[in-house]
């Protein structure tokens, strides 16, 4: 592949990611080596939670098209098919060089399924949303531990408990317009829910952190301010001083949690 296409197609990735543009802020902060990567992984997130959106024929059609869509990625990644799509290759490339777990990514398809199965039923549970929260938004950033080089559980766990918190935090700051695309938000009141964050945060602090990682742990730094912010942000970009505290915590100036 000669530059120009090369320029492209990193070009093509970094729009594909910035559609979240908070995760995209904290992954700036990663080894330039890693940065192509976290842009895939995240751009793959953007198509997954993209399958989650209602259908203009109404909810079922939705969901029926929504899986579709996942198992297309499911084949993907398992080897059933050819990467058709200008990121695909860009996954399998991944898994097959060993730089982030094939299972890892298949977790954010399952998050997805789990949630397009839980929108229309009943009694769904506060147990039901942390396995989502953990198989998404947790395997989310357990993948940009990967890309690091952690192959320790221990801390791959707690980087989970990051990206949840992370969710947790932009459930409470973005739950109407949530609400209206249709996802599945925590079943329980939102004080309960910031609880929830905080305690997931908990989790990610203790001792042993090393700094070759906290890179991975930066959207700790935004959960934690949405966590104690706590009201509707919907519709609302991030102010000067999430992205300073992104910043900060990014150069060693302060921890990211």
């Amino acid at each position: 592949m000669g530059a120009n296409a090369t320029d492209m197609a990193q070009d093509a990735l970094f729009r594909m990611a910035a559609a979240d543009p908070d995760r995209m802020l904290c992954a700036r902060f990663l080894p330039r080596s890693c940065r192509s990567g976290a842009w895939a992984v995240l751009g793959f997130h953007n198509e997954v939670i993209r399958a989650l959106a209602p259908g203009r024929s109404g909810a079922v059609a939705g969901s029926m098209a929504g899986y579709i869509r996942l198992q297309w990625w499911r084949d993907v990644l398992e080897g059933v098919r050819g990467p058709e799509h200008e990121l695909a290759p860009r996954l399998v490339a991944l898994v097959e060089q060993g730089l982030v777990a094939r299972a890892t990514l298949l977790r954010l398809v399952a998050s997805a399924e789990a949630e397009l199965a839980q929108r229309d039923a009943e009694g769904a549970g506060i147990a039901q949303w942390r396995g989502m929260l953990r198989d998404g938004a947790g395997a989310l950033q357990r993948a940009m531990g990967e890309l690091l080089g952690v192959r320790d559980d221990n801390i791959l766990l707690r980087l989970e408990a990051c990206g949840m918190a992370y969710g947790a935090g932009a459930m409470l700051r973005h739950g109407a317009v949530l609400e209206r695309g249709g996802r599945f938000l925590f079943p329980g009141p939102a004080e309960d829910l910031r609880r929830e964050g905080q305690r997931l945060l908990a989790e990610l602090a203790g001792p042993g952190l090393s700094a070759s990682w906290r890179a991975a742990a930066l959207p700790a730094v935004l959960a934690r301010r949405d966590l104690a912010r706590g009201g509707e942000q919907a519709g609302h970009p991030r102010g000067v001083g999430d992205r300073l505290a992104v910043m900060a915590a990014g150069a060693g100036l302060l921890r990211p949690f």
